[in-house]
């Protein structure tokens, strides 16, 4: 999932892409100073990727992958640790060219491509863990590994372009990351640990120049902070000057973070246009255009509790994602900078989605019927439309039950469904009538099934 969180920005977006662009010490990263890397083996092959509808049945859920990067000699090594289940087990594997697969013990383990981008291991079914040994290549289109400036790209499905995986969203798996072989001078910024169960894409890592400055700590004791790049500095302590208490918010109105004690906004340099922001929780990347953004920020940092937290099982719920953290970065805003300023923040939404709408760009939010039969970066439904239509959603639904019931039905979603079993969005539908006997379908009709807007909007 990507996140293009500041507004006006999707016209930006280069349509060339094949995936347009969106969007002290601290423990909760490695920041690893680069001595420069062995000398690479070269680019592997590059069959046709797979992901989305094209991804491969999966008959094992994925619990844990242990990644090894070295990003010189473009050599990996993934540890995936499965859940119980019959063989043969089948990952997504992009144009990786994969060397080896084994047992943690060392023990060989047959394997087969049968087509491309897919990845056969012939593991019995007591063979948990698996640790396969491959190359990744270099990418330039938002699809992988983008060696120069240097960051990765994985939404939605091209963690195959990185590491063995399973692109679908409702398979959540926990990470560990290594980084080696890190340009001389340059710093990797990335996080040593995801424990709890994320989206494939969340994982991520950029390359650069990097300080980092503390902003605070939460009520709960979550460090935040910024990662910014030179001539960086006033740009990111302005947009994120609130970011903790937009973080202290999520957890007193949500709950627990799961993704560990010290978070932060990281600037990363995607090239031309300012293009928002991507979800890589506990260290979310920041376009370097957009760090000045204050909604930015709070928008990424919601990601923690809705889309990372708590996963879509389809692309098509893509507006349980996007559209609840879009209603809850402007609860955010006005929690902290007062009432003023969430008043502004709904007008710039109001203002985006008025105008997308009458110059043509509009869809309806939500997909009920199916489940990962779109391919999301080729649909309509990929659009800031979603985002604004999901929170004017619930928006109105606040204003029918109130805002204390809301809360209470996204807290208690969220603690039942973050790190654990992915959800649809009619899961939400269904907890808000349940908790608060409001019956959502009229509303849902306006927001999210239909286009157009309401009259007098």
């Amino acid at each position: 999932m990507r996140s293009i969180c500041a507004a006006r920005l999707l016209s930006l977006l280069p349509l060339a892409l094949l995936l347009p662009a969106c969007q002290g010490d601290d423990a909760a990263s490695q920041s690893t100073e680069g001595t420069g890397g062995a000398t690479g083996a070269g680019d592997p092959a590059k069959p046709d990727r797979t992901g989305g509808t094209n991804a491969p049945a999966v008959e094992r859920d994925i619990v844990s992958t242990g990644l090894v990067l070295d990003l010189t000699a473009r050599r990996g090594r993934a540890e995936i640790r499965l859940a119980r289940g019959s063989a043969p087990t089948r990952f997504e594997i992009g144009d990786l060219r994969i060397e080896a697969v084994s047992t943690t013990d060392g023990e060989p383990l047959d394997f087969e491509t049968p087509e491309a981008g897919v990845l056969e291991v012939k593991a019995p079914a007591s063979a948990t863990t698996l640790v396969i040994d491959y190359l990744f290549s270099k990418h330039g289109r938002f699809d992988g590994w983008d060696a120069t400036p240097g960051f990765t790209f994985l939404w939605p499905y091209f963690c195959s372009n990185l590491f063995p995986c399973h692109s679908g969203p409702a398979d959540g798996t926990k990470f560990t990351l290594e980084v080696a072989g890190v340009p001389a001078g340059k710093t990797a910024i990335y996080p040593e640990a995801i424990p709890a169960a994320a989206p494939s894409y969340q994982i991520g890592l950029t390359v650069g120049d990097y300080t980092y400055e503390r902003l605070g700590d939460t009520a709960a004791g979550t460090e935040i902070g910024v990662y910014y790049a030179p001539g960086g500095r006033d740009a990111a302590l302005a947009g994120a000057a609130q970011l903790p208490g937009y973080f202290g918010f999520f957890e007193e109105t949500l709950g627990q973070y799961l993704f560990g004690p010290k978070a932060a906004s990281v600037s990363v340099d995607w090239g031309p246009g300012d293009f928002g922001g991507l979800e890589h929780h506990p260290l979310w990347h920041i376009d370097d255009g957009q760090m000045g953004d204050a909604n930015t920020h709070a928008h990424e940092a919601a990601h923690g509790w809705f889309g990372g937290g708590v996963r879509i099982a389809c692309w098509e719920d893509f507006v349980l994602s996007e559209g609840t953290v879009t209603y809850l970065a402007a609860r955010a805003i006005e929690a902290v900078e007062g009432a003023t300023a969430g008043e502004a923040q709904w007008a710039l939404y109001h203002e985006d989605l008025k105008g997308m709408v009458a110059g043509g760009e509009d869809t309806a939010a939500w997909l009920p019927d199916t489940c990962n039969e779109i391919r999301i970066a080729d649909h309509p439904i990929w659009s800031l439309v979603i985002y604004y239509k999901g929170a004017f959603f619930l928006r109105a639904v606040e204003a029918e039950v109130g805002r204390e019931a809301l809360d209470r039905v996204l807290g208690a979603f969220y603690r039942k469904h973050g790190g654990a079993k992915a959800a649809r969005m009619q899961d939400l539908l269904d907890a808000i009538e349940a908790e608060t006997g409001f019956d959502t379908a009229d509303l849902s009709a306006t927001w999210l099934l239909g286009t157009g807007l309401p009259k007098g909007f």
